[in-house]
């Protein structure tokens, strides 16, 4: 044998390899001896776990819904009536959302002005923030872009359960033609911090 080989392990090459079994022996005594389900949140520290250190498919990612393709509706709702008229309706799962809506208004009357009042509305309750209601005036339709107009709708919400988030719509009296589209996003979060 050569000379190489009959030197003795230096004592850090000792101390190293014992604490790997160590630590190794840990973690395989806690894969075969605790049983299911044993570790609680009581156990874990808040704030200890990232998203690296959990199984794939264990926290949902950051879900966007979109609804696009507006559709005109007509509004017949009027201002006080018990319902507005529902323009666009979108589906999503329970959690914390922040939608987006854009309204699109057309004024189909050649002699009334429109006044359409939109409002972004969900099954769940409201977060706070954003702007969830918009009185927009439209001229009489003229055959220009007079006629019509785009707004924006946002607000963040919480739904406990499945539910809705939808764009309702009412206008200033009977005689006006008004129709609306509308399309919506909805971005599910962690939570939301009104300010």
């Amino acid at each position: 044998m050569t000379e190489q080989f009959r030197r003795r392990p230096s004592a850090a090459l000792v101390v190293a390899l014992l604490a790997l079994v160590v630590a190794l022996g840990g973690t395989a005594y806690a894969a075969v001896q605790l049983p299911k389900n044993s570790v609680t949140s009581k156990q874990v520290k808040n704030g200890s776990l990232k998203a690296k250190d959990l199984k794939k498919g264990v926290l949902d990612p950051k879900v966007v819904v979109v609804a696009t393709n507006p559709a005109l509706v007509p509004v017949a709702a009027v201002v006080n009536d018990p319902a507005d008229t529902v323009v666009r309706t979108m589906s999503l799962r329970a959690g914390t959302y922040y939608v987006q809506a854009t309204v699109y208004a057309v004024n189909v009357s050649g002699a009334l002005q429109a006044e359409p009042r939109c409002f972004l509305r969900s099954s769940g309750t409201s977060a706070g923030g954003g702007t969830t209601g918009f009185y927009q005036p439209v001229q009489p339709d003229s055959g220009t872009n007079t006629d019509r107009a785009q707004f924006q709708l946002d607000g963040a919400f919480v739904l406990n359960a499945p539910g809705t988030v939808r764009v309702e719509c009412n206008k200033q009296t009977a005689g006006q033609a008004v129709s609306v589209g509308a399309s919506l996003s909805a971005l599910r979060v962690g939570a939301v911090d009104a300010q």
